[in-house]
């Protein structure tokens, strides 16, 4: 079975692309040669790319696979908060707060770029561009996603494939066929439901013929947003 992760993606396609292109801009425009905006870093499934309370050092953008953000509870107990998948952008929390507010987890196999802090710190109060580029990048990061832990539970898994497979669109990826990316158990946690609701919910779509499954892939039939 493919276990290909998602990605990777153009820079274009990136949230992050107008942010990276200026500081590029910025070097040129000094008569210096073209410097690096960042680095790739990658990152195993399971393994965290960073923990809540550590000093926040710098942005990451998504080039290849999904990430969670998890709350952890003071009895150790995971609560998934987000989903996150090529092409968007974690830490933007760094700006207000100087310490990330979550723990972010590889899903799958995971490729990011890492934009430091410090980088942006050197440029953006001289260049107004940069800084509108910045702004335009937090208010899509806060851009609310649709309530997933609402309605009927056949509504909440529709819709969350339904939504992966949009962000994917967007980013110039394959949504009509892609792995969700997660267990079960971790759908259920990110619906506020219970593993086998989830199982029914996902084979009744695939009886009613709106998705076929393998695995954890999907592919789109049928399945349209709910009423």
């Amino acid at each position: 079975m493919n276990t290909r992760s998602p990605g990777p993606i153009a820079c274009r396609s990136c949230d992050l692309h107008d942010v990276c292109r200026l500081c590029g801009l910025i070097a040129i425009g000094e008569h210096r040669s073209m410097q690096r905006t960042g680095a790739l870093r990658t990152i195993r499934a399971g393994a965290r790319l960073y923990r809540a309370g550590e000093p926040a050092h710098s942005l990451f953008a998504v080039r290849q696979g999904m990430l969670k953000t998890v709350d952890v509870g003071t009895d150790g107990e995971e609560r998934i908060v987000a989903i996150s998948t090529p092409g968007e952008v974690l830490g933007t929390e760094a700006f207000g707060m100087r310490v990330y507010a979550h723990d972010v987890v590889a899903l799958q196999p995971v490729v990011c770029c890492e934009l430091p802090l410090s980088l942006l710190s050197d440029q953006y109060v001289r260049v107004r561009e940069l800084a509108v580029a910045l702004i335009s990048l937090l208010s899509r990061a806060s851009k609310p996603r649709i309530a997933l832990a609402r309605g009927s539970i056949r509504a909440r898994v529709g819709g969350l494939i339904l939504d992966l497979a949009r962000r994917l669109e967007q980013r110039g990826l394959d949504g009509q066929r892609f792995s969700l990316g997660m267990t079960r158990q971790e759908i259920a946690n990110l619906l506020d439901t219970r593993i086998e609701t989830v199982s029914r919910a996902i084979q009744k779509l695939s009886r009613e013929q709106a998705i076929d499954v393998e695995g954890q892939w999907v592919t789109l039939r049928s399945l349209r947003p709910a009423d």
